[in-house]
């Protein structure tokens, strides 16, 4: 082992570490690993940048801004209304019908705007037919990454690893290659929860029921203000009981003490409470109670202000940080009120608690600043403060420039990085978009990770530790053939999506696939698509975005994503290990 290679090893456990326990930001972690490699020689400095000028982050720019545009427009109004026209037809049947949408929809927007504008609309017809939106929304968002991988643009993975290959010097993969393995991996999983979606599924208790009628509950913070009626009154005397609000400790100079229902107020007193949105909005507005919420007045959570719901991202530059820098980064009218984290049950003063990937934030604010943050690639909402004015027009010329730079990258006309650039100047050229919103709808920190994972994974190259690591797989897995190459291969991938982003698990897995395909004599082809699809297709944790935004309105638990996940990850990688031989064969390896 050369030191070239213990470096990039080190390297490697120390961003998978940094990314499972989010340390840092992934772009902070991406950029970090392209300085280190570029400082330390083993890849100069034009060639370790050379990941963020490339063409795949432009053609991954572009079907951001084309995606979030179709998903923004008034088409999704009218798709939703064809969707609750089949909400009569039992669940089974309306369950395929939803997934067969979303898997549909996403092979042309990406999984994560499929999901998101869909989650709406599903909830409303689980109501029609009676039952809990978890039924219905784990599988509508594990339709989409299957619908996703079926073209280049469905998912940043599968375009991630079409520029790897390209830096990697290989043939990058084509807007349609996947589309025979994606729709036969859609159909059998659609199949599988259809059948045994009965059994996989989370069965919904009364009591998550309850809880989700009455709202998820919010971690906040009352404070008693100087000269406010409650100084004096114990916690008892003030009723949050009929509120639905939940004291759990009171803050105050000296300490934390409990709520005892008998202790008297002090001002400045800080009380830690849990409880719906709409409980702690009455209370702090009641003005018989005396009470703020923390770090704002009554009057910024009243009319004309707007309160919403926004789920952090994974990778959000905020991850890590305290509640209170990230008030400081917003908008001075847009606050912060509450927060909502499903394994929270000891009481905190939300404004000193670390972010994580997951967390949920109530924000006040005007509908023009609630419209910026609508825009935030960091943060997505749970829902639409009202409804967006009708643009399906504008839906439809971005839905007509998309298909059209489809059809000029797949016939040669043009290449598709040129196709899509072409797209989004067509429409800010004319007016139906401004360059300031296009610019706000791109997603920067995966852009970056992509960037940065894609000179490690040629760094894993050129130094040599792809055929290090290749030689220890087929020193494991060659004397068992072909087959379990794949298998070895594809299942690596999946483990490290689960610390590591999907994108990034492939960067990181396709050198070392490429050099295993190099040694045993075989085209790299198969490995490459292999590992770029075992990415796409990794259902174990909610970790993927598409997976995460239905975490709170499904009421599920981490456990419920491991009971259907793990056989829908299984079934798909049993149908690669069938078709990508079939597809892309496995010529040159030895039995």
């Amino acid at each position: 082992m050369t030191p070239e290679i213990a470096l990039l090893l080190v390297l490697f456990v120390g961003v998978v570490v940094m990314l499972a326990r989010e340390t840092l930001p992934v772009e902070q972690v991406s950029l970090l690993l392209v300085a280190v490699l570029a400082a330390s020689g083993v890849l100069d400095a034009d060639v370790a940048l050379q990941g963020f000028a490339s063409e795949t982050v432009v053609m991954l720019a572009c079907v951001m801004v084309l995606s979030r545009r179709l998903a923004d427009s008034g088409l999704i109004g009218l798709m939703s209304e064809r969707l609750a026209r089949g909400a009569g037809m039992g669940q089974r049947r309306t369950l395929a019908w939803l997934m067969t949408v979303s898997a549909g929809v996403s092979s042309i927007l990406t999984n994560t705007s499929t999901t998101a504008v869909l989650i709406p609309a599903v909830s409303d017809i689980a109501r029609r037919a009676g039952v809990h939106p978890g039924r219905f929304l784990m599988p509508v968002a594990f339709a989409s990454m299957m619908g996703g991988s079926a073209t280049l643009i469905g998912t940043s993975t599968n375009l991630a690893g079409s520029g790897a290959m390209a830096r990697l010097g290989l043939e990058p993969f084509g807007v349609f290659e996947f589309a025979a393995v994606g729709v036969a991996i859609s159909l059998a999983g659609i199949a599988a929860m259809t059948l045994l979606g009965h059994w996989l599924l989370p069965r919904v208790s009364d009591t998550q029921d309850s809880a989700a009628e009455g709202g998820k509950a919010f971690m906040a913070t009352l404070a008693v203000p100087d000269g406010a009626s409650s100084i004096g009154k114990t916690i008892g005397d003030l009723g949050l009981g009929g509120f639905r609000v939940n004291a759990l400790a009171v803050s105050r100079e000296g300490g934390r003490v409990s709520a005892d229902s008998r202790r008297k107020l002090r001002a400045a007193d800080r009380i830690i409470v849990r409880a719906p949105r709409g409980a702690l909005i009455d209370a702090a507005s009641d003005p018989h109670l005396g009470l703020i919420l923390a770090d704002t007045t009554p009057g910024q959570i009243r009319a004309p202000n707007i309160l919403v719901e926004a789920i952090l991202m994974p990778g959000a530059r905020w991850i890590g940080q305290s509640l209170r820098s990230m008030r400081r980064s917003l908008r001075p009218d847009l606050h912060v009120l509450a927060l909502h984290r499903r394994d929270q049950t000891a009481p905190a003063l939300i404004g000193w608690m670390r972010l994580r990937t997951g967390d949920v934030v109530l924000l006040s604010g005007p509908r023009d600043a609630i419209d910026a943050l609508d825009r935030d690639p960091d943060l997505s909402l749970l829902e639409q403060p009202e409804p967006a004015p009708p643009t399906q027009a504008e839906g439809k010329w971005t839905l007509v420039a998309l298909i059209l730079a489809i059809v000029a990258g797949t016939t040669g006309l043009l290449p598709l990085s040129v196709a899509l650039l072409l797209a989004v100047l067509t429409l800010v050229l004319s007016g139906r978009m401004s360059l300031a919103d296009t610019f706000g709808m791109i997603s920067w920190r995966v852009l970056i990770l992509i960037g940065g994972m894609s000179s490690f994974g040629v760094a894993m190259l050129t130094s040599g530790t792809a055929s290090w690591l290749a030689g220890s797989v087929l020193l494991a897995l060659g004397g068992l053939g072909p087959v379990a190459l794949l298998l070895g291969l594809g299942l690596l991938t999946v483990v490290l999506t689960q610390p590591m982003s999907n994108a990034a698990a492939a960067l990181t897995v396709l050198p070392v696939a490429i050099e295993v395909a190099s040694q045993s004599g075989a085209d790299p082809r198969p490995f490459a698509v292999m590992v770029t699809l075992s990415a796409s297709l990794s259902f174990i944790a909610p970790f993927e975005p598409a997976l995460l935004l239905v975490y709170g309105p499904g009421s599920y638990a981490f456990r419920d994503f491991l009971r259907a996940g793990i056989p829908l990850t299984l079934l798909s990688l049993a149908i690669l290990l069938l078709l990508v031989p079939v597809f892309w064969p496995l010529e040159g390896v030895a039995p």
